[in-house]
């Protein structure tokens, strides 16, 4: 496995293309005003777009499925749309980053459209259900293979 963190931007382009063969327009509501704004495809898949959003699902959905992180690194932005932007990714394999991101969409997506907001929706369920989850008894976990600082998922 490559020491090298995931390219940020070789992510942004998968998820735009993903988000242009859906052909569902992807939105955004306006939580004071309940306006809904259409987002382009590059604007949703952009490191200071909604990119972190997306990630941030996918991790959750990681998450709840391995006990584990995907390494997601964000950092403040104040010209990004949503105050920050994705700083980075931790190395590992691509796969698990986008899968978990691509079924966080599919949880999400309406019939006509992908209204981002309901994310949070999803991230709240999640969260709840990890909560209330209980280690089986008798159950040793197996540690993950290499450390983080060699690369991997994070724990």
């Amino acid at each position: 496995m490559s020491a090298r963190p995931i390219d940020v931007a070789k992510v942004s382009a998968v998820l735009q293309a993903l988000l242009k063969d859906r052909g569902k327009p992807v939105l955004i509501a306006d939580l004071r005003s309940g306006e809904m704004q259409q987002v382009s495809a590059e604007l949703a898949a952009s490191p200071s777009g909604l990119l972190p959003l997306f990630l941030a699902a996918g991790d959750t959905v990681w998450r709840e499925a391995t006990g584990r992180r995907l390494g997601i690194t964000q950092a403040a932005d104040p010209d990004a749309l949503l105050g920050l932007r994705t700083a980075g990714i931790a190395p590992g394999p691509v796969a698990p980053v986008m899968l978990s991101m691509m079924e966080a969409i599919a949880q999400t997506e309406r019939p006509d459209m992908l209204l981002v907001n309901d994310m949070n929706h999803q991230w709240k369920m999640a969260t709840e259900r990890m909560r209330r989850a209980k280690p089986l008894a008798g159950l040793a976990l197996v540690p993950a293979v290499g450390r983080p600082a060699q690369g991997g998922m994070q724990p």
